[in-house]
């Protein structure tokens, strides 16, 4: 089933749902909190359901347990989609870097949180080789490296923010030769004075307010992508993107940012030559 089709059955089972429960369009959206035109736009399937949405018409109409877990269920699968890591290698990482780039083309405010290594915008040319380099090889890793220096020409459009969120330990990590982690972490730090870039960093004897289980991106409030070890998996109910954009801001309550960034930045680069 389609994911358009699953937005209309969705909608035709809140509407025969307000229907069993003997409601009109207005009296379900007066009892509910929502409005009228937004009840018609669920039940047509022109507008996709969020879960707060179903629990709430559900909560409404007095929908059995198993009516609510169904559309909930159904609701859940629509605002989220997995990738494999495998079936992204299939398709060529050029095409998947492509894909983000238009994703990132579409968003105002870009938030990235990467505990583990560099987020490939912030990447130079050597140190994308030697990440790349350990799955991809000739022809794949050049097309893989150009799409990337394609994306990220986005740092410079005046009419982006990209902010993102870094550990200490990610930029202590020796994931490439000692002169090319100080040479990478000195391109981070001229980034961060750009306009339109924030960089953050939380220093490893930060006090944290969250514990986040994984690297993670997102788009306005649209779209969250989050990594895993094997898959990519992707989120677009509201639900979802407010708890990534909180854990970021439960994250800058440990971070340090600006000058501050920038030093701490600037003597990790010194470190991985001493």
């Amino acid at each position: 089933m389609t994911r358009d089709e699953d937005t209309r059955r969705i909608g035709a089972e809140l509407r025969r749902l307000r229907a069993g429960a003997g409601l009109t369009g207005q009296e379900a959206a007066r009892r509910s909190g929502m409005s009228q035109p937004k009840i018609s736009r669920l039940e047509r399937g022109v507008n996709r359901a969020s879960v707060e949405d179903v629990e709430t018409l559900c909560a409404t109409y007095r929908a059995s347990t198993t009516d609510r877990d169904t559309l909930v269920g159904l609701v859940e699968r629509l605002h989220r989609t997995v990738e494999s890591a495998a079936t992204i290698r299939r398709g060529g990482t050029h095409i998947k870097q492509a894909q983000i780039r238009r994703v990132e083309a579409a968003a105002t405010e870009l938030r990235y949180f990467q505990p583990m290594t560099i987020p490939g915008l912030l990447q130079t040319a050597e140190f994308t080789r030697r990440i790349y380099g350990l799955s991809l090889e000739n022809d794949a890793l050049v097309r893989a490296m150009q799409a990337l220096a394609d994306r990220q020409r986005i740092l410079y459009d005046q009419d982006k923010r990209l902010r993102f969120m870094l550990t200490e330990q990610s930029l202590r990590w020796r994931i490439a030769p000692p002169e090319v982690m100080a040479t990478q972490l000195h391109h981070i730090a001229s980034l961060s004075t750009l306009a339109t870039v924030e960089i953050a960093v939380i220093p490893a004897d930060a006090t944290m307010h969250e514990v986040p289980l994984n690297a993670w991106e997102a788009f306005d409030d649209d779209l969250v992508s989050v990594g895993l070890e094997t898959a990519t998996m992707t989120f677009t109910d509201p639900g979802d993107i407010a708890h990534y954009r909180r854990l970021y801001e439960l994250l800058e309550r440990s971070a340090v940012t600006g000058a501050d960034a920038r030093q701490l930045v600037t003597q990790l680069a010194h470190d991985h030559l001493n």
